[in-house]
């Protein structure tokens, strides 16, 4: 890759530096009299020009290359400033009581429409547009720049281009995060990836019949679902699946998920945080919605894993890969809507992106404190992101990591592994990469391949569910621990696959002893 430095410098009197850091250090001192605080040790404001795209983006892969992760907090004002300049200009700002701790235990439990909280919300919208319209040349009203005043977390997405403004925000204690949320770089296409089914020619060794007349994936029973369901069929939980959106053609999800085995009085509710439906022409929501929860039919489509457990489905991005601001925006949308359902257990996201976003791991810590389950994707390669390690929101510590091998146990062709993945599910075969699970089409009963940490995540949500199902009384950690304890590797953490293949009759049964 070629990578253009361009360095642009601008040339400021001493005097007049000095005179713009001191107006400024008096402007934050004098609302700190009331609410907000400055920080001990304030950044001043960064000279010259933003970085160029080029030169951002270099800086971006150079963080990449040495630390083979990407956090805002890698890299200093200037640079995260300047990033904001492109994409769409939008800023997430996270923000709190000056003298309020971390919020990874306490985010579900915030009143943000009361005191203290009420006070730091308002007073920073105060401060930003007072700061906007000291060089604004027409004066800027709080609508014009508003993206987002989320009702339930303390985030205020904006947009913001103004360094003063951003510098002011960023040397603010109450300000937990700032970042650019549109940020992409320019040698990596905005994605459109996994929303296309497999065309992959089935194999009929792929699959089993069973009864009253449906499909049993050749992957289930490399880790005992079919026996598991001996014991438990996921009745009486909800599964809950962020993704792309589902296919309205798909009856096994709509009209005949009360069908077959399945005819238990389960539900199937939808929703959406990005768009105006649910419903897609991307393939991957209906896929995973198929592994988890499609019900044991009698159309010779294949079954889910929990086929008697309830499924709620959030569309929430436009394909697998979140590189718009919209998409980190709705996931976390998604994630506090799933935490506020008392019926949802588990949820599933096989979604994500290589770059960490305080935004979406606001999201899944509230969803995790709210008491559920969540697993994610380590991740599946596309042609620039074939040597990542897990991507976001798996890598959070509050995510249950899953990815994909083969049937010996290596990684699947396409992918991702590393220190954060907790589970392994086979889902590849060995002779042939493009023979993978089965799931769902967009329409009909003639399944299709879908593979990758996608796949795995989906899978491994089911299994929960057949636990959980086991025993209601059970609590998350209950769940968590008789999957992790019958894993394959247990006691062992192994570097890339965590605790190797899941066990889905051993973890039933582990259940059982609670």
């Amino acid at each position: 890759m070629k990578t253009k430095h361009l360095y642009v410098f601008m040339l400021v009197a001493l005097g007049l530096v000095s005179c713009q850091q001191k107006e400024e250090e008096q402007i934050v001192v004098a609302a700190a009299n009331q609410v907000l605080k400055m920080k001990a040790q304030p950044e001043a404001i960064p000279e010259g020009e933003a970085f160029t795209k080029t030169k951002t983006d270099a800086i971006v892969q150079e963080i990449i290359d040495t630390k083979h992760d990407f956090k805002w907090e890698y890299v200093d004002l200037k640079t995260r400033w300047s990033a904001a300049q492109y994409g769409d200009q939008s800023v997430a700002i996270g923000y709190k009581p000056a003298n309020y701790g971390t919020l990874t235990t306490s985010i579900h439990q915030i009143k943000i429409q009361e005191g203290e909280w009420k006070k730091v919300h308002d007073e920073l919208i105060t401060f930003i547009m007072n700061e906007l319209n000291k060089t604004a040349t027409t004066p800027v009203k709080w609508a014009d720049i508003l993206i987002e005043d989320d009702p339930q977390l303390p985030i205020l997405t904006i947009r913001l281009t103004d360094k003063n403004t951003f510098t002011a925000l960023y040397n603010l204690e109450n300000v937990r995060y700032i970042e650019p949320m549109d940020y992409w770089p320019d040698q990596v296409e905005r994605s459109s990836s996994g929303c296309s089914a497999a065309t992959a020619p089935l194999n009929s060794a792929d699959w089993t019949v069973t009864t009253p007349n449906c499909l049993v994936p050749w992957n289930y029973n490399l880790v005992n679902i079919p026996s598991a369901w001996n014991v438990a069929q996921g009745q009486g939980i909800t599964i809950g699946v962020i993704d792309a959106g589902i296919s309205n053609s798909q009856f096994f999800l709509s009209t005949l998920f009360n069908s077959g085995s399945s005819n238990v009085g389960r539900s199937i509710t939808t929703d959406y945080t990005l768009g105006t439906s649910a419903f897609t022409s991307c393939t991957h929501g209906t896929s995973m919605c198929g592994l988890a929860t499609a019900p044991r039919n009698s159309g010779l489509a294949t079954t889910g894993v929990a086929y008697k457990s309830s499924l709620h489905f959030i569309r929430a991005c436009d394909d697998v890969v979140l590189d718009a601001s919209s998409e980190k925006t709705a996931v976390k949308n998604a994630l506090v809507r799933m935490g506020n359902k008392a019926n949802v257990k588990i949820i599933s996201m096989s979604i994500g992106t290589p770059f960490s976003s305080s935004v979406l791991e606001d999201g899944v810590n509230y969803a995790n404190n709210m008491g559920k389950l969540i697993f994610a994707a380590a991740g599946t390669s596309f042609s620039w992101t074939s040597w990542w390690g897990v991507i976001y929101p798996a890598s959070y510590s509050a995510c249950v990591a899953v990815t994909g091998v083969q049937e010996n146990g290596n990684t699947c062709e396409t992918c991702h592994d590393g220190g954060e993945v907790a589970f392994t599910i086979p889902m590849e075969r060995n002779s042939n990469t493009d023979r993978n699970s089965l799931s769902l089409p967009a329409a009909g009963s003639t399944p299709t391949y879908i593979g990758g940490s996608s796949c795995a995540t989906a899978t491994a949500a089911g299994i929960a569910a057949l636990v959980w199902s086991s025993k209601a009384s059970l609590t998350k950690a209950q769940v968590y621990t008789a999957m992790r304890n019958t894993a394959q590797y247990y006691p062992v953490k192994t570097s890339s696959h965590g605790y190797g293949n899941l066990n889905a009759l051993g973890a039933v049964n582990a259940a059982l002893t609670y």
